[in-house]
């Protein structure tokens, strides 16, 4: 049992929001008052035998607890997400009471979505959220959580090439909005939710535009109809390719995701703010 409470902030969707943005060097926000909540079970793939590729985990999985960091990648160079940039605008901002700490439940992983089934309601990776949640929340009995931030969609984009855009619109929209009000029934009626669009030279591409800006115009109106959740703009912002030419033209650099995270902030505060006043 932690000593604390803490202000819980579950970050779920794939790749961009797990963090893989490239960076110059290996500076990152430390904060002793940001924690994490990290599965330590390995998660993999396994083909089934028509073919699909799904999720393969073990049950019950097993709980890290440390300070706030940035994944490692093969060669040890530390890898950019948002969630410590949205944290530390949360206590820049005031919004973080005496005495009390931040703890960010760390759930997205990449290559996922709700095409697969990997994500939604009775989802492998919606009951890990799950899971991992109520682990977070059990470590004292005045953790509450404050945010759900969500950064997913480009798996659905490419996802069921038959798909006309009003189709994957549709079926983006319904996903989401159940997920969503799943979540809320369970960690707050109100709980601010915010995502976030795509890297511009991916989404923008004449291949991807059309799905792209589905899955999008999906997430925009399913904030608008949640209420108290908001969609941050990307207009922008660069990718790994974009800054370092390194072919990976779908993952945010280091610079750009921290940016992202301050417009998830931004958006986050404008939530809070409309349900004070």
């Amino acid at each position: 049992m932690q000593k604390c409470g803490f202000d819980v902030v579950i970050v779920a969707g794939q790749s961009n929001a797990e963090g893989n943005g490239k960076k110059k060097d290996n500076k990152e926000f430390l904060s002793d008052k940001v924690f994490q909540i990290a599965d330590k079970n390995h998660i993999g793939t396994r083909v089934c035998d028509d073919g699909k590729v799904v999720i393969d985990m073990v049950y019950p999985t097993e709980m890290s607890f440390e300070k706030a960091c940035e994944r490692q990648d093969s060669g040890g160079g530390k890898i950019a997400d948002f969630s410590q940039t949205f944290a530390k605008c949360y206590m820049d901002n005031g919004l973080l009471a005496a005495g009390r700490k931040i703890l960010i439940v760390k759930t997205a992983v990449g290559g996922t979505g709700f095409a697969r089934k990997e994500w939604g309601v009775g989802s492998v990776l919606f009951e890990r959220l799950n899971y991992m949640t109520d682990y977070a929340l059990s470590l004292n009995k005045d953790n509450r959580v404050v945010a759900f931030l969500w950064h997913q969609g480009e798996h659905d984009a490419f996802e069921n090439a038959g798909l006309s855009p009003e189709e994957r619109y549709a079926f983006y929209y319904g996903r989401f909005t159940e997920q969503m009000r799943r979540v809320r029934e369970k960690y707050g009626s109100n709980l601010p939710v915010v995502t976030g669009g795509f890297v511009d030279s991916w989404a923008e591409l004449a291949e991807n535009k059309a799905a792209c800006d589905a899955v999008e115009k999906a997430l925009k109106d399913a904030c608008r109809d949640l209420r108290a959740a908001g969609f941050a703009e990307s207009d922008g912002l660069l990718s790994n390719d974009d800054a370092f030419h390194t072919g990976d033209n779908v993952h945010f650099c280091a610079d750009s995701v921290y940016e992202l995270g301050k417009r998830y902030f931004a958006e986050y505060l404008k939530i809070v703010k409309n349900k004070v006043n």
